[in-house]
């Protein structure tokens, strides 16, 4: 007890120091620290590295990892002894406040080592701080989390606190080769501060984010793909001819991806659907083939009610935003299959019939004149009649 008292007068005295601590060699004292941390009980090592904090001197640093290392020298009796997990909570919390980077593999250790959660809280946070730059850190990072998403999906209840840490630790890291990681972690139904945090930590990635996008359109699950098309779409860090490119990406891969059941049919089209819309924006006509692939298959879809009318329309409204001779033979040939069903049958949507002789106006192609002068000699009404005759008498020959 007595020798106890004597050093932590002694410390004592090195805090009230501190004042004139740039008057002094700031070499000396952290080498005081260090001896009176190695030679002290449990006890006193955590009030010694407390007592080098309230010094304020980022020369600390040695002295922190100091801590860490003998934890971890002693990781044995960590779950008998708590004491040692507050000492690896001071000493890694300090090294954040001193961005001691030489510290990294250790508090990493440390975060491997035990999962007791205010550790591993204070070791990401440090980490988030003193691991920027290191691709091995940030790789075992990605990992971690991987494996998480992993056990997630299998039904396990996680730490959502240390989940939580760990992605913004990551964005704080704001290595590219986390954003596949993370991207699959905010899609994967964690609880919503989870999923927010991923989403804030992709958009402070830098780095080349068309090819991150690219990446998960190619080789992530549909729904995923659905994802990043919307958050591409959003990008203020993509330009307008980096869209419509990642937009003619998700549409190919929306019309060519299996899906093996009902609910992977659903995120396809609706892959499809916000590409089209996309496309359509941006006149895309380098995507005239897929629009019109697209177009064939969400006919059949309509017809048997897997689609509603606005998405017909939509693809409609892309093919006239195509700007292509290929899309007005198309929009022609459904238009000749409309008067057909019309003369036949006597039922038409007006809606549908309207759109399709506007967006042939929209391209003025010649190649609907004849068909559209045909709308005239059927039961339409006069609205539709005067469309199709505005619009041929507009063809350009």
């Amino acid at each position: 007890m007595k020798k106890t008292k004597s050093l932590l007068a002694g410390m004592a005295l090195l805090v009230l120091g501190a004042g004139t601590l740039a008057a002094q060699d700031a070499q000396e004292l952290l080498k005081s620290f260090k001896r009176n941390f190695a030679i002290a009980s449990l006890e006193v090592k955590i009030q010694v590295v407390q007592d080098a904090a309230k010094t304020g001197s980022r020369e600390m640093g040695p002295l922190y990892q100091q801590a860490v290392d003998f934890v971890l020298e002693n990781f044995s009796y960590l779950d008998v002894e708590q004491r040692f997990r507050v000492l690896g909570v001071v000493a890694a919390d300090q090294i954040r406040a001193t961005a001691y980077r030489e510290a990294r593999y250790s508090v990493w250790k440390l975060f491997q080592t035990d999962t007791f959660q205010e550790l591993r809280l204070s070791c990401l946070n440090a980490l988030a701080v003193i691991a920027k730059g290191d691709p091995e850190i940030v790789q075992n990072l990605n990992l971690w989390l991987a494996a998480q998403n992993t056990v997630f999906q299998t039904g396990k209840v996680p730490d959502v606190p240390v989940i939580l840490a760990a992605v913004k630790a990551l964005g704080s890291l704001g290595d590219p080769s986390s954003f596949p990681v993370l991207f699959g972690a905010m899609n994967l139904g964690y609880p919503e501060e989870v999923t927010r945090a991923c989403r804030q930590a992709l958009l402070s990635i830098p780095g080349d984010v068309k090819t991150a996008y690219r990446e998960v359109l190619q080789t992530h699950p549909l729904p995923e793909k659905r994802q990043a098309l919307e958050m591409a779409l959003e990008s203020d860090r993509l330009s307008e001819n980096d869209k419509g490119e990642l937009a003619e990406l998700a549409l190919d891969v929306g019309l060519h991806t299996a899906a093996a059941d009902n609910q992977l049919k659903a995120a396809s089209r609706e892959l499809r659907f916000g590409a089209t819309r996309a496309l359509s924006a941006r006149k895309w006509s380098k995507a005239t083939v897929l629009v019109i692939e697209h177009f064939n298959a969400l006919l059949l879809e309509y017809d048997r009610g897997l689609a509603d009318r606005r998405f017909l329309v939509e693809a409609i409204d892309c093919l006239g935003n195509m700007g292509t001779h290929e899309a007005a033979v198309r929009l022609t040939q459904y238009l000749i299959l409309l008067n057909s069903y019309t003369e036949r049958v006597r039922e038409f949507d007006s809606v549908v019939i309207l759109s399709v002789i506007q967006n042939l106006g929209k391209l003025g192609d010649k190649v609907a004149f004849d068909d559209l002068m045909y709308v005239e000699y059927l039961s339409y009404p006069n609205e539709i009649k005067a469309a199709a005759r505005k619009v041929r008498g507009s063809l350009k020959w």
